[in-house]
């Protein structure tokens, strides 16, 4: 497995970025951001439960957009941004 991930954002639109993934999730603030898309939270209810069981986080978080149809607000990328180890953003339909 490699250690970068790839931006799912359109790589036309936007250059392709990468970041670093830390080597355990131990200790760290995750962020689960549902933006919207039905069925998000059925994912993310799952992942969350999942990363109880396999690691110790100081804290999961959850997000949501207000709507999929658009970037995320200003503050809540900024809040994000503030107090996140980690993020995972929940796609699904």
């Amino acid at each position: 497995m490699s250690d970068e991930y790839l931006d799912p954002t359109d790589s036309v639109a936007v250059p392709r970025r990468t970041a670093p993934r830390p080597a355990s999730l131990d200790g760290k603030v995750i962020t689960l951001l549902d933006i919207s898309k039905a069925k998000g939270d059925h994912l993310l209810d799952r992942i969350e439960a999942l990363l109880r069981e396999r690691v110790r986080p100081k804290a999961i978080v959850r997000k949501r957009k207000p709507t999929f149809a658009r970037p995320a607000p200003e503050e809540l990328r900024r809040d994000i941004v503030g107090a996140t180890d980690v993020l995972v953003e929940a796609l699904a339909d």
